[in-house]
């Protein structure tokens, strides 16, 4: 049906009312047109088959161009994330290198005023025996931070806290900074504690840097453990003035510095990063009368 009406509609363009009435002229002329129109669509095909060929061929540069994009955005990627992994080990490893450059410093100067026995050479050693025993933890923690399969074991904030006091209190001794403990909450649960104390050493730095930076008289860190509404808690507070509430929203953010060039902003991001996605809890900032006040709060 549909042909017949095609042709009659045809036909009727060269003035033909009906295949009976065709005369010889008319019918050549009709067979001209009919001959035209399938040229025209002939040339129509070719054109919209090499416009395909194009438009194939773009794509396929375009794709090339697009893979050649994301090999070089993954090597960027990759060489981001080494340079960020070297950054946060670093700022990890101050504490400890500095405690035992300090403790190696105590003990030559013992040796120097004839003050060295046996005993204090000793205790020494076995300080900076365990200050590298922390950087080779730091390492292998780095190595494996990405991985997945990493079992968790029980711990308390008590049990990390009593386990970083070496190298608090000597990273913090040529500051004359006080440090304050209340850990009475040995309540245990099950987490990661190399990573935890990753955090808590990087909160008491972050606190150290502006008491120091601040010119703070008195200058006092406060670390408290404790268990509220199903929930362990550990806060780390200072008397060093506060943030800027201006910035107070933005200070895990990575990139972010208060210390202008000195800083990478590595070290806040990272710890929010560690206790939120890694530790499945809650890292909080906010202010007291006397400064900052940060908080790692876990479940029960």
């Amino acid at each position: 049906m549909t042909e017949n009406r095609l042709l009659k509609r045809q036909l009727k363009k060269c003035g033909i009312e009906s295949i009976e009435s065709i005369d010889q002229q008319k019918f050549e002329k009709f067979l001209k047109l009919v001959d035209a129109s399938y040229n025209e669509n002939e040339k129509s095909l070719k054109m919209l088959d090499r416009s395909l060929e194009i438009a194939s061929e773009e794509m396929q540069e375009a794709l090339e161009r697009n893979r050649e994009q994301s090999w070089r955005m993954i090597r960027q990627s990759r060489l981001a994330t080494m340079g960020e992994m070297i950054s946060m080990i670093a700022h990890q490893w101050r504490q400890p290198l500095n405690a035992i450059s300090l403790t190696a410093s105590d003990l030559k100067l013992k040796k120097m005023m004839g003050e060295a026995d046996d005993e204090s050479v000793i205790e020494g050693l076995e300080k900076i025996v365990t200050y590298v025993h922390h950087l080779s933890e730091t390492i292998e923690d780095f190595r494996t931070f990405f991985k997945d399969g990493k079992r968790r074991t029980e711990t308390s904030f008590k049990e990390i806290v009593e386990s970083l006091k070496g190298i608090i209190e000597a990273s913090l001794k040529k500051s004359s900074i006080v440090v304050e403990y209340d850990l009475d909450n040995s309540r245990r649960f099950s987490s990661y504690p190399n990573e935890i104390k990753q955090v808590v050493l990087n909160l008491v730095k972050n606190s150290e840097d502006v008491l120091t930076e601040r010119g703070v008289e008195n200058p006092r860190i406060d670390i408290e453990a404790g268990f509220e509404d199903g929930m362990h808690y550990l806060q780390v507070r200072d008397n060093g003035g506060g943030v800027d509430p201006a910035i107070l929203g933005r200070i895990f953010e990575p990139d972010f510095s208060t210390k202008d060039e000195k800083g990478t902003g590595i070290g806040l991001y990272m710890s929010k990063i560690i206790v939120e996605e890694h530790c499945g809890g809650e890292l909080r900032v906010e202010n007291s009368k006397e400064g900052a006040v940060f908080t790692i709060l876990l479940e029960g």
